[in-house]
């Protein structure tokens, strides 16, 4: 049989919940505001199918540069490359020093 080659291909670890966090997420996280500039961290939110990012990007820090509708534009570093990913706030985590 041949392999996948989607854009979700090996994303089983990334896109699973651990069995405490199953079901659906907490609705703070969703409505959860950023400004322009603040740091956050790219962590996908397997139950939320909405305003997901490419999963290769999960785990990265970057700054928020604006909103774009319900969705924050963040720009990261990718291998030396600036990049911009559009991801909802459920997906997105502050940044606490």
């Amino acid at each position: 049989m041949p392999s996948s080659n989607g854009p979700m291909k090996g994303t089983r670890g990334k896109l699973s919940n651990d069995p405490r966090d199953r079901g659906t997420s907490p609705p703070q996280r969703a409505i959860q505001e950023f400004e322009a500039g603040q740091k956050v961290h790219l962590k996908l939110d397997p139950s939320v199918r909405e305003g997901r990012f490419h999963p290769r990007f999960n785990g990265l820090t970057g700054e928020v540069t604006g909103k774009q509708g319900s969705a924050f534009t963040v720009s990261i570093n990718d291998g030396g490359k600036e990049k911009t990913v559009i991801a909802r706030a459920a997906h997105l985590k502050e940044q606490t020093e």
